[in-house]
């Protein structure tokens, strides 16, 4: 590999791969690189939602992950007391689904192919070690089945997700970021499971959710997250503590009788820190959760990864044509994410927070489940919709709600 690549991305989760796309589809040459070969499994909670799906749509892809995924009506909310109100998932004009959950063994496996369709290279087992400025781009230190590998770029892309072990030997990290701790199993045999997704406040820590969120017809993604304790007064043990102790949940444990776990349960940081993360480095641009885009509400991910994914493809791609990729550009790409998500992640951090008072919540349950704008509103804040998130502050949306119910 000792040619000039325009692109390495490195990570070929969902957002690696979708950059890698759009870059190809721009006639970008791109090459992705992954520590893993594929397919391989990714520990997450599955859900894929509006957001995901519009961007999955114009990917191509999303009638191929219909047919091995679950496709989603409509969410419940469940308050910490078991009060449950539901409401339709939103639609989106032209997309053919509102929601879905596919495992991300599946999911990321057809990302990749999409992007090496679009005209990418992919390379697995590649481990990245470093990224160096060099005389017009950048140098990228890595090891491939134990040989030394060192390939040369325009600009990098780092699509690490989680793991923060390279961007802090780069010192785009000074600190640890905030995160949520999360743990999920998949469970078999389950009865009574519907075409619509829990959200459950019930038996766990707060702010933190439990979910059930079906990959067949009797067959769920069940887990549990929490923030630890800078958020909450009581901190749980471990994200495999609170896991159990929402199994055990008196609700939960009733929807689950007769089912049976199917395999071990797994646990994962999210990091959730966009409006303190870096965003870029010298020749390098950071896209989803390596930027710290997962919502601090919701743990949701995917999504941004996605959209964030598109837009750095447009700056690249740009920057390449124009010869300007300069911190210039890489400026005009952070400052596009901050107006893009900005407001939407400061809304959900406060909503978070408001989250910690079981007392509310309950009340907003009951609340709502009279009431369909309330309900629609709840499900578009959980679901990160931004047209809500822009124009409702906290307050604004809490007054709205006793106000309905009168």
């Amino acid at each position: 590999m000792g040619e000039w690549r325009d692109v390495v991305v490195v990570g070929a989760g969902p957002g690696g791969s979708a950059a890698a796309h759009y870059l190809a589809r721009r006639g970008v040459d791109v090459l992705l690189v992954d520590k893993a070969e594929f397919p391989r499994e990714k520990t997450c909670g599955d859900g894929l939602t509006p957001r995901a799906a519009a961007v999955l749509h114009d990917m191509g892809v999303l009638d191929a992950l219909l047919r091995v995924g679950r496709p989603i009506s409509g969410a419940e909310i469940v308050s910490p007391d078991g009060y449950s109100t539901g409401a339709p998932v939103p639609s989106q004009r032209g997309v053919p689904a509102s929601m879905l959950v596919v495992p991300r063994i599946t999911l990321d496996n057809v990302l990749r192919k999409r992007a090496i369709q679009s005209g990418a290279q992919f390379e697995g087992g590649v481990l990245v070690s470093g990224v160096e400025a060099a005389a017009g781009g950048v140098v990228i230190k890595a090891e491939q089945a134990g040989r030394p590998l060192v390939i040369k770029a325009r600009l990098a892309m780092l699509a690490t997700g989680a793991s923060i072990g390279l961007l802090k030997r780069l010192g785009l990290l000074a600190k640890a970021p905030a995160v949520m701790l999360a743990a999920r199993a998949y469970f078999d045999g389950i009865r009574g499971l519907t075409d619509r997704i829990q959200i459950r406040f019930d038996g766990v820590p707060l702010p933190g959710y439990g979910w059930i969120f079906p990959v067949s017809p009797s067959s769920a993604n069940v887990g549990a997250g929490f923030f630890p304790p800078r958020w909450s007064r009581r901190a749980p043990a471990s994200p495999r503590a609170v896991l159990d102790m929402f199994l055990r949940g008196r609700f939960v444990s009733a929807a689950l009788d007769g089912a049976h776990q199917a395999g071990p349960a797994k646990s994962y940081p999210l990091r959730v820190d966009f409006p303190d993360a870096p965003t870029f480095g010298g020749g390098m641009l950071l896209v989803g959760e390596a930027a710290g885009l997962v919502n601090p509400l919701t743990g949701e991910g995917i999504d941004y990864a996605l959209e964030s994914a598109q837009i750095a493809a447009e700056h690249a791609a740009r920057g390449l044509a124009e010869g300007t990729l300069s911190l210039k550009r890489c400026e005009e790409y952070d400052r596009h994410l901050r107006a893009r998500f900005g407001r939407l992640f400061t809304f959900c951090r406060r909503v978070r927070d408001a989250s910690l008072n079981a007392t509310l919540l309950n009340r907003l349950a009951r609340i709502a489940s009279g009431r369909d704008d309330l309900k629609m509103l709840l499900i578009n804040v959980a679901l990160g919709n931004r047209e809500v998130s822009e124009t409702l502050s906290v307050a604004t949306a809490l007054k709205k709600a006793f106000a309905l119910a009168r």
